[in-house]
């Protein structure tokens, strides 16, 4: 990652907008701002752990090795979400992988230094806990949902949250556009088969298809699908 020393200041970066004025001057020249290109990787599972990342623009996908070369996408986080944390406690390892699926933006600060903001200011720590708190809550969902959903609503699920996560552009198609492997991936199915409910969802005119790009027409069906 081409960085800066020093911390962005941006009202999307978790980290610079959550912690006062007088500990962000504190912590400024202690971390990091810089960019990262499209498919380039953050971190690696099984890394040691040893820096915190914070998203202030962009999207980075964080996933687990599956069978063979295959992977397993947790999520697509966006601005203001926070990276590495995972691999705090234990053995310090990271257990998943992240990787941009766009150019990103992204403060950082390394592991010793984010253990003494913890401490050192616990309104920061608060704000860190219950973002923690909500990931697990919306990771013990999807669990829930890849667990009981048949495959069509998996996919129908998976344009839905990317359209509330992502929000749509001015055409309303959803503002982000992963390649259709990635977003098998988070379905949990297979590429040719999350196609095929892709195209059926199409000809039902739930969905356009335009290139990568999806647009939602009918979110009432898509919904009938995630809880049938």
């Amino acid at each position: 990652m081409d960085s800066i020393k020093r911390l962005c200041g941006e009202p999307t970066c978790f980290l610079c907008n959550q912690v006062s004025n007088e500990v962000f001057k504190a912590i400024s020249a202690k971390g990091t701002q810089g960019q990262i290109a499209k498919g380039q990787i953050l971190f690696k599972e099984g890394d040691k752990t040893d820096t915190i990342y914070f998203i202030t623009r962009g999207c980075v996908k964080t996933h687990m090795r599956w069978s063979g070369d295959r992977e397993f996408i947790l999520h697509f986080n966006k601005a203001g979400e926070v990276l590495g944390y995972r691999g705090m406690g234990g053995d310090l390892k990271y257990p998943i992988s992240a990787t941009a699926l766009q150019k990103s933006h992204i403060c950082s600060l390394s592991l010793d230094s984010f253990d003494r903001l913890l401490d050192v200011d616990p309104a920061f720590a608060r704000k860190f806990l219950n973002f923690h708190i909500n990931e697990l809550r919306g990771a013990e969902k999807r669990m829930r949902d890849l667990a009981l959903m048949e495959v069509k609503g998996r996919v129908a699920n998976t344009i839905i949250t990317l359209q509330e996560h992502f929000g749509c552009d001015a055409l309303g198609f959803i503002a982000i556009e992963p390649k259709r492997q990635d977003l098998a991936y988070y379905a949990g199915t297979v590429y040719e088969t999350f196609f095929r409910m892709l195209k059926q969802l199409e000809e039902e005119s739930a969905v356009e298809l335009k290139g990568k790009k999806i647009r939602i027409l009918n979110k009432d069906q898509l919904l009938l699908y995630c809880t049938s």
